[in-house]
């Protein structure tokens, strides 16, 4: 006799209790809704006034996509949270300097290998001149793998002769005219571009890309300026020279942290109903 296991099919994600409450309390023309408290909770922002508030037109759209962001996993552990803590605290007190750079406002094209790794081999070099130079460690965070939102002065602007919404970066809507109404889709679309992004730097870092033994594999391509180029080759060779020292003696192995190094990323909260959807 052949027995059928039917399973149990999957309940659809609801948007938790946290979640209903802000959408409930947000904030109208900037005047706070709901009475601020002393106890912090992830929605306490709605007690707030909101300068660069989004206004949606399918409330049920939005629910649905902050409900599926509530279930998905996070984009990052609790680990590499600390590890971050430990390194900025590092930086307070002088111990090491802060790298940070990427873009202005990151587009879900450029979600692809060689723009991914072209940011990496850049924060990578930026942060080897500084080391040589500072004689300090460097922590590095670059602005990719979520900087979906751009910051806008007017939230209309006019085309043609017409008052338009601004393009306010594609985690809200499109640059194209026709696509410039803010779609809830693009904050479940944001996640996986985040995810991704991440997904191919640890990959990256993993397979040996940040490896100090090859810098010169990072390449100089954007660099225009012959005399930088050559002030980094005599820092390459340098370095290249104190590592063939070391692997002489013995004292270069790959428990020595010459490998790969520590590469955070980071975006601004803009949009903080996505931002409270992801907080674990």
């Amino acid at each position: 006799m052949v027995q059928h296991h039917i399973e149990e099919p999957i309940e659809k994600p609801k948007l938790s209790q946290h979640g209903r409450s802000a959408l409930e309390s947000k904030l109208v023309n900037g005047t706070p809704s709901s009475k601020p408290t002393t106890t912090w909770t992830p929605s306490s922002w709605t007690s707030k006034p909101i300068k660069q508030d989004v206004v949606y037109h399918d409330r049920s759209a939005v629910e649905k996509a902050l409900a599926k962001l509530e279930r998905l996993p996070p984009i990052v552990t609790p680990t590499e949270i600390i590890k971050l803590r430990k390194s900025l605290k590092d930086v307070a007190i002088g111990k090491a300097f802060l790298l940070q750079g990427g873009d202005c406002a990151e587009l879900f094209d450029y979600c692809e290998e060689n723009a991914i790794e072209s940011k990496i081999k850049l924060l990578l070099q930026m942060s080897l001149v500084l080391i040589w130079g500072a004689n300090k460690p460097v922590v590095r965070i670059a602005r990719m793998a979520g900087q979906y939102a751009k910051p806008r002065s007017s939230p209309t602007e006019m085309h043609n002769g017409n008052e338009i919404p601004s393009f306010r970066g594609d985690i809200l809507n499109g640059y194209n005219v026709e696509d410039r109404t803010p779609d809830p889709s693009r904050l479940v679309a944001a996640y996986f571009h985040s995810a991704s992004t991440l997904n191919f730097i640890r990959a990256s870092l993993a397979s040996g890309i940040a490896d100090l033994h090859s810098p010169l594999d990072w390449g100089l391509g954007h660099v225009r300026d012959e005399s930088i180029k050559a002030q980094y080759q005599q820092i390459v060779e340098s370095i290249t020279e104190s590592l063939r020292f070391m692997r002489t003696v013995g004292a270069d192995s790959a428990a020595s942290g010459l490998e790969t190094v520590d590469l955070y990323t980071s975006h601004e909260g803009l949009l903080l109903e996505y931002e409270q959807s992801l907080t674990r």
